[in-house]
């Protein structure tokens, strides 16, 4: 039955065989929407048509509901609070330009929609809604300078940590570790890198602050802890030197 590209960059292409779109291999496909303008949606619908079958529980979807009513206005929070903690975490990264006269720098990209490929969001983003806001989601990735920097943030981190996402708390997790702890090499050749953290932003990042400052304290650290190994380099070249001279 073909391919089905499911990504595609550049001269970059991620395609995977149609059959395996319904494997256990992407068993976390847990809801799908077909778009019948699409050149695969005949041959996916029929698909789906045949291999179907609803086992949703009815006490999940009494939850669902529930959880649905004041659904917008906590995707509103989470907005306003991810574009808060991402605009102070670019402001110190490579990518927002940081160059600090003392200290180092522990980050080096913020993967949030609002800086990185901004056209591709806006084309997709929702301009209809009774909200009076539309965010960039709640969702954001971290790349470091070094993996002594990742994981010292990461360590840090005073929220939750999980592979899991768009709960009311905030969560974080060492995304390529995780997912492709068995070819950590791979990924990195798709510019994955193995030091990746991924934060999916709650509710709690408001009242005191309290969550606020975990992110703060975590980067300082994370930053001490570049410019402690960037001091000791530093001193094993000055005694390389000596000892060369």
């Amino acid at each position: 039955m073909g391919r089905v590209t499911l990504w595609e960059g550049g001269e970059r292409q991620f395609s995977i065989p149609f059959s395996h779109l319904f494997s256990q291999r992407f068993f976390f496909l847990t809801s799908l929407v077909l778009n019948p303008n699409s050149r695969h949606y005949i041959s996916l619908k029929r698909c789906l048509s045949n291999t179907y079958i609803d086992t949703y529980f009815s006490e999940d979807a009494i939850y669902m509901e529930r959880n649905s009513r004041d659904f917008e206005r906590r995707i509103e929070v989470m907005d306003r609070n991810t574009e808060m903690i991402c605009d102070f975490l670019r402001s110190r990264s490579v990518a927002g330009g940081y160059c600090p006269k003392v200290g180092g720098v522990a980050i080096k990209e913020v993967y949030y929609p609002k800086y990185v490929t901004r056209e591709n969001y806006d084309r997709c983003r929702a301009t209809s809604s009774a909200s009076s806001r539309h965010g960039f989601g709640g969702l954001f990735s971290l790349s470091f300078t070094s993996l002594l920097a990742s994981s010292t943030f990461f360590d840090a981190l005073p929220c939750y940590k999980g592979p899991s996402l768009g709960t009311n708390f905030t969560l974080a997790c060492p995304y390529t570790i995780i997912a492709h702890y068995e070819e950590l090499g791979w990924a990195e050749e798709w510019g994955v890198e193995r030091g990746l953290v991924r934060v999916s932003v709650g509710l709690d990042l408001e009242g005191e602050g309290v969550m606020v400052d975990g992110f703060v304290k975590a980067l300082e650290l994370a930053e001490r802890a570049v410019v402690v190994v960037g001091g000791e380099k530093e001193e094993e070249d000055e005694e390389e030197e000596e000892e060369e001279k």
